[in-house]
């Protein structure tokens, strides 16, 4: 579920196949309704998850919200010192 067939994560290629980032994308532009849309579906997902899950799962779910907005915003900064 995670992790292709060779052990890798790859994010990249799972955020390719989203019908959301696929949708998106369609017409090249990203515009600030499709952020808005995105982010409303992020939060009904969350309110979801809080009403499904316990104290303990839900911290580990928060846990890894954290740490890959961590890894996004990290490799974004890699990206720009990359190009100067």
């Amino acid at each position: 579920m995670f992790f292709d067939e060779n052990g890798i994560l790859d994010l990249d290629g799972m955020v390719c196949e989203s019908p959301s980032f696929k949708k998106i994308l369609e017409d090249g532009l990203v515009t600030e309704e499709e952020l808005k849309e995105q982010s409303d579906k992020i939060i009904g997902i969350l309110h979801d998850m809080e009403k499904q899950y316990c104290e303990e799962e839900l911290r580990a779910i928060k846990n890894l919200l954290v740490e890959t907005s961590v890894l996004y915003a990290a490799y974004q900064q890699f990206s720009i010192q990359s190009n100067r």
